[in-house]
C-alpha cells in the first residue's frame, strides 16, 4: 500500500493511538468512525512501508533459538525454554513450573476440561499457580494413584488441590494406577464413579503431564511409585526403554512398549491422550534429556516447558 498524503496522516494518527497510546483497534475504530477492518489494513500498512518498526530486546538468557528448533523439529505447538544455566534442580524445576502454569493460565478457557498426571514437577506447577483462577473448568485425574507415593505427589490430592483453585469438583480415580491383573481393571471400571471420570477423558481439551527417565530410577513414577522394581526396570531398558508419560513406557522413536503392566493400568489410554488438542509436558533437566526427546518423537506431547540444558542436549543430539 502507497500511501497518498491524507493515507499517511490517518496511518500515522491510527499508529500513534494504537502503539503510543495503547488504544484497542475497536476503540480507534469508534473514536475515528472507521471500521475494524480498516485499522487492521492501516495498522498493516504501517508495517509494511516501514513508518513502524517493531524490536524485540530479549533478555541475556532468553532462549528463543532453541524453542524454534524444538518446536521446526518436532512439529510442536509449542516449546518454553527457561534458564537452567547455574542454577540448582530445585530452581530449576520451579522456574519450568512458573513458565508453565503461567502458559496454562493463558491458554484456559471456559468450557475446557483439563486433565492432570502426578510427579514432583507437575506438583510444582499446581503449587505456582493462584490460589483462585476465575474460568469455569473442569478438571480429570489421569491415573490412578500409589500409597508409595509422598502424599502431596498423589494423582488424587494434585488434582484435588488444582481443582480447589478452580472451585470445582475433581473428577477422581478412587483406584491404584495398576492393578494385580487385567480381571481386577474390568472390576473396577464398572463402579460409577471411576466410570464417570473414564467418560470424560474423551472429552479432555488440554492435559498436563510430567516425563519419567527410565535411564535414571529416582525420576521415574514407574519405580519410585511401586509399578515395577529394579529387575523389570532392567529388562524395559534392554528392550529400548527410554522414558515413561502417565506409566506408559517408550523408546527413543516414542513407541509405546508392550509392558507386563499395560493391562493393568488404571489410566486414560494412550491413543485418548493423543486425541488431546494440547497435551502440555514440563519437564527439566540434562539427565531427562533422551526422555523428553522420545515423548516429542512420538507425539505424546505437543506443548513442551523445558529448560536450557535439557534443551541443549536434545537440539544437539
Amino acid at each position: 500500500m502507497s500511501a497518498s498524503g491524507h493515507d499517511r496522516r490517518l496511518l500515522l494518527k491510527v499508529s500513534q493511538l494504537f502503539y503510543r497510546d495503547g488504544l484497542s483497534q475497536t476503540e480507534i475504530a469508534d473514536r475515528l468512525r472507521l471500521s475494524r477492518f480498516q485499522i487492521a489494513r492501516l495498522l498493516r500498512a504501517a508495517l509494511e512501508d516501514g513508518y513502524v518498526t517493531v524490536k524485540i530486546l530479549e533478555p541475556e538468557r532468553w532462549h528463543s533459538g532453541l524453542e524454534r528448533q524444538l518446536e521446526q523439529r518436532f512439529g510442536l505447538n509449542a516449546a518454553i525454554v527457561v534458564d537452567g544455566e547455574d542454577t540448582s534442580d530445585a530452581e530449576t524445576r520451579l522456574r519450568a513450573a512458573d513458565a508453565a502454569g503461567r502458559y496454562l493460565d493463558d491458554v484456559l478457557a471456559d468450557g475446557d476440561v483439563l486433565g492432570i498426571s502426578l510427579g514432583r514437577t507437575v506438583q510444582a506447577v499446581v503449587d505456582q499457580l493462584p490460589d483462585r483462577i476465575d474460568k469455569r473448568v473442569e478438571v480429570v485425574q489421569l491415573i490412578g494413584g500409589s500409597s508409595r507415593v509422598a502424599t502431596e505427589l498423589n494423582s488424587m490430592i494434585l488434582t484435588a488441590d488444582l481443582a480447589r483453585r478452580f472451585r470445582c469438583a475433581p473428577h477422581l480415580l478412587f483406584a491404584p494406577a495398576a492393578v494385580a491383573a487385567g480381571s481386577v481393571r474390568r472390576a473396577l471400571l464398572e463402579d460409577s464413579e471411576i466410570k464417570e471420570t473414564f467418560s470424560l477423558f474423551g472429552q479432555l481439551t488440554i492435559a498436563l503431564l510430567g516425563i519419567g527417565s527410565l535411564a535414571y530410577g529416582e525420576t521415574s513414577r514407574l519405580l519410585y511409585g511401586g509399578l515395577i522394581d529394579d529387575e523389570s526396570r532392567t529388562g524395559l531398558l534392554a528392550q529400548g526403554a527410554v522414558g515413561d508419560v502417565l506409566s506408559y513406557v517408550y523408546d527413543q522413536g516414542g513407541a509405546i512398549l508392550n509392558n507386563a503392566a499395560g493391562d493393568r493400568m488404571i489410566a486414560i489410554s494412550p491413543d485418548q491422550l493423543l486425541a488431546v488438542p494440547h497435551r502440555i509436558a514440563v519437564a527439566t533437566g540434562k539427565v531427562k534429556a533422551t526422555a523428553i526427546a522420545g515423548a516429542l518423537a512420538g507425539g505424546l506431547v505437543n506443548v513442551l516447558v523445558t529448560d536450557s540444558q535439557a534443551a541443549g542436549a536434545i537440539c544437539s543430539a
